[in-house]
Order: C-alpha cells, then structure tokens, then sequence
C-alpha cells in the first residue's frame, strides 16, 4: 500500500534555496569588488593630488668658520688628561699650556684610552672660541663638543699621536678643523 501525502507535506528538498544562497554569494563578491576599485581610485586620485607640485625639504650643512674674535689663553681655563700609557705626558702638557698664559685647572687621565689621533679637545655648548683658541696650540687636535666639561673651558686629551705644544707664534686658530655645524633644512615649492 502506498501511502500519499498531502502537498508540500513530504520529504522533499526545495530546490529553491542553493540557487538564493549562490545568488546571495555573487552579489556579495561584487559589492566587495566594486568596494575595492572605488576605494583604489579613491587613494590613487590621493596619490596624485600629493605629487603634484608640493614642498619639498632641503637640508644643507653649513660650513663652519673660525670665530672673528678670540679669547685670550689667560682668560681659558684648561683641563689636561692623558689618554695614552705614555708616563707623565699630560703634567708635561699642562706645563707647556701654563707656560703659554692657560689656566690650568686639573691634570690626570682620561676615563677611556684615545685610541687615535693628535689630541681631543672637548667643549660643552658656549666654549668654542675656547675651544679652537687652546686646539690651535696642539696642531692636529679634533674639537669635540661634548654635554659637559668638569670646572674647565675645554678638557684636552692626549692621543697617541701627541708631540708638543705649538709656541705661541706658531699657534694658528685658521688651522683648526672646526666639527660641521647642525643641518639647516628650509621649505620650498616645486
């Protein structure tokens, strides 16, 4: 015997719900894709607007010059370290500054060795007349602007490459290589 059911009353799986959900599927994808190339539009168009004529930075290091007026050496007061395992070079040193009208505050050695060069000779902001005067009496010397020097102008320390100190007519502030100036950067439309 075969039983009958009224309609819409069986078994039966509607056809109907796939075909609405891959409906729902493709329109989905093609919102998210027209989503997609307006918003890609949207930044190029930003893009081209911001590489059109613009500014521009520019940044130039200027030269540093020697300093038209000078300090006298009795008016720079001078701290003397040895940065090398060479036995009473900075007492020597100090001597030699002494000698040539610097006021000599303190003589020891340096925390680290120099491991190069003539001379250091560190300055905090503010002492740099200072600092070229006393560098132009040990030729070779590197001016180094440091945060802070302890109760002196200027800290000199000694390398390894330290000879004597220049006469005072023979001490030449021209020859000192002054540290490159702070990069000045300007604005322009291009």
């Amino acid at each position: 015997m075969t039983m009958l059911t009224p309609l819409g009353r069986g078994k039966r799986r509607s056809r109907r719900w796939p075909r609405v959900l891959a409906v729902i599927v493709v329109l989905t994808l093609l919102g998210a894709a027209a989503y997609g190339v307006w918003w890609w539009l949207g930044q190029r168009s930003d893009d081209e607007a911001t590489s059109a004529p613009s500014a521009t930075r520019t940044c130039t290091t200027p030269t540093p010059t020697v300093p038209k007026t000078l300090p006298k050496p009795a008016t720079v007061t001078v701290a003397v370290e040895n940065g090398t395992d060479r036995s009473g070079l900075a007492v020597d040193t100090a001597d030699a500054l002494a000698a040539r009208g610097f006021v000599v505050t303190d003589v020891g050695n340096t925390d680290k060795p120099v491991k190069q060069g003539t001379a250091e000779v560190r300055f905090a902001q503010g002492a740099l007349k200072q600092a070229v005067v006393t560098a132009s009496y040990l030729p070779g010397a590197e001016l180094v602007e440091v945060a802070r020097v302890k109760d002196a102008d200027v800290a000199v320390w000694l390398g390894p490459e330290f000879v004597k100190v220049a006469s005072s007519a023979d001490a030449d502030p021209g020859s000192v290589q002054l540290p490159p100036g702070e990069p000045v950067c300007k604005k322009s439309r291009t």
